[in-house]
């Protein structure tokens, strides 16, 4: 399997990066049993290959990612991968209905500038109660406080589906 990544769109193009930190040891494979969501790690059900924006990246750029690959969601990290923000289709939605003055407007512009993140110890229950007390449908997981995958409702509605 390809090593887990974190492509970061900035405004010199994109920056492949391996992520090292993701899964320091083998995930076994999943039993046939039923497991509770307290049970499961979030790094079971997380995406491990990240599309993120770098905040200097100019929103034009962000909106042809975004849509090109059908992204819901983009973490917004700094150069060394840390998790500074999140850009939603919501934002997005935002943004063009009353767009910034600025000529040229930016992913910090446009991002919420809060990372609510979980550490990849954290369980299925915990990402699924974060985002249902939070009201959001992605949660960026972090080991050692840099961003190694993130976990949407989709991916817990899967995992419930399986088991």
């Amino acid at each position: 399997m390809k090593d887990p990544t974190l492509r970061i769109y900035g405004p010199r193009g994109m920056v492949e990066r391996a992520s090292e930190l993701v899964a320091e040891e083998p995930i076994a494979p999943r039993p046939r049993e039923k497991r509770c969501a307290d049970e499961v790690s979030v790094t079971e059900i997380m995406t491990r290959h990240i599309v993120c924006a770098s905040p200097e990246l100019c929103v034009a750029e962000l909106l042809e990612i975004m849509v090109a690959q059908r992204l819901g969601s983009v973490p917004v990290v700094d150069e060394h991968g840390n998790p500074v923000g999140i850009v939603t289709k919501l934002d997005v939605v935002e943004y063009l209905a009353a767009p910034p003055a600025r000529p040229k407007p930016c992913v910090a512009d446009l991002m919420m500038p809060l990372a609510i993140t979980l550490d990849d110890k954290a369980t299925v229950a915990h990402a699924a109660a974060l985002m249902s007390s939070e009201d959001m449908h992605h949660v960026m997981i972090v080991s050692r406080r840099r961003l190694v995958g993130i976990v949407s409702t989709m991916d817990v509605t899967r995992w419930l589906a399986r088991s």
